[in-house]
């Protein structure tokens, strides 16, 4: 399968796949309309935990290695800290590199079980009802 980026840019999903990812990352996840095989504005790939330095250096590696401009690369660090729908998203996406499956698995369950408890506790309803009477 290949993916329009950009207008301009054809990216294969089996090179992004045999790119090197274990030299930086844990898990590498294509998401967003790139995952779909549809055209795409850029290729956004979920990420697990990485130093800034390192970062740099996979953003400009997979750039080059795909001959795309970093423009059109957005890599997402999933973290603690990152929003669990963002979580959800990206790790049902197309998985292009896991060592670490655990490692998946946890924050998908955590995030998981967070979105179940706020609607059974119904968080964002509560938390509009306390905007809307002040």
């Amino acid at each position: 399968m290949d993916v329009v980026v950009g207008r301009a840019y054809k990216v294969s999903l089996e090179a992004l796949k045999r790119f090197p990812w274990g030299k930086y990352v844990k898990f590498a996840f294509l998401f967003g309309s790139a995952s779909s095989g549809g055209p795409a504005g850029d290729l956004d790939i979920a990420i697990s935990k990485i130093s800034l330095e390192a970062l740099g250096d996979l953003l400009a590696d997979l750039a080059k290695y795909l001959s795309l401009p970093e423009d059109f690369i957005d890599l997402v660090v999933v973290t603690e800290r990152t929003p669990c729908p963002l979580v959800l998203e990206a790790l049902k996406g197309v998985p292009l590199y896991v060592a670490d499956w655990d490692e998946v698995y946890k924050y998908f369950n955590i995030c998981q079980d967070q979105q179940i408890d706020s609607r059974k506790l119904r968080l964002l309803e509560t938390a509009l009802e306390t905007i809307w009477r002040r």
